[in-house]
């Protein structure tokens, strides 16, 4: 039988200003995929973890949060080095200024989810990631 080693990806959270780190259904998701999940609190704070630590991916919910809409301006202030592979925006509204993101954060990959169906999008990019992951961890 062979046993597929598991694929732990790194995901900074910063949940709607509305939200308790530990009540955000997306860090329900990612802690029950076994992944590790750093939630910050605020905009500053999800900055801190991605400069001192390389995540995965950052997932933001900008739903009526004018902070978290800051922090995906100021992902360009970021080093290359320091950006997530993957940056997943969740928002109630389509918004044209995240059509330009791919641009100032790169190489990061922009994904922009509308609620409610979010969930099932990053799904889908967890997927991703775990499987290149994989790829990586083989070669």
């Amino acid at each position: 039988m062979n046993v597929q080693e598991h694929i732990t990806l790194r995901a900074v959270t910063l949940p709607s200003g509305y939200q308790l780190p530990e009540d955000a259904p997306t860090n329900r998701l990612l802690m029950d995929l076994g992944h590790t999940v750093m939630s910050a609190a605020t905009a500053d704070e999800a900055l801190r973890l991605l400069r001192d630590d390389l995540a995965d991916i950052l997932v933001v919910d900008v739903s009526d949060s004018a902070e978290n809409r800051q922090l995906i301006d100021r992902l360009g202030e970021l080093p290359a080095d320091s950006r997530p592979r993957e940056l997943a925006i969740f928002t109630e509204d389509s918004d044209d200024r995240f059509r330009k993101l791919r641009a100032v954060v790169a190489p990061s990959h922009v994904h922009v989810f509308l609620k409610p169906l979010h969930m099932h999008g990053l799904l889908n990019v967890l997927r991703r990631l775990e499987s290149e992951s994989s790829q990586t961890s083989v070669a």
